[in-house]
């Protein structure tokens, strides 16, 4: 794994877990994902090879486990 790699998941785990404990983070694990890969992209353009599939994978365990937490799912 490249360390640009490594940089942007943890850029989009960190932006998925302050969403989530801010309360800002919509209901829906599809929804969130699209808002990170939309945000993602504004602050870093020309990343394209980021997608909807990686940006998932890499906030799902944080989904649950801190969703879980929050509104006792």
């Amino acid at each position: 794994m490249t360390e640009d790699r490594k940089l942007w998941q943890r850029q989009i785990e960190r932006e998925a877990y302050r969403r989530i404990m801010a309360g800002e983070a919509p209901s829906r694990l599809d929804q969130l994902t699209q808002q990170i890969l939309s945000w993602f992209r504004e602050t870093h353009p020309g990343t394209k090879t980021i997608t909807l599939k990686l940006v998932e994978d890499q906030i799902r365990d944080t989904w649950y486990r801190r969703h879980e937490l929050i509104h006792g799912d």
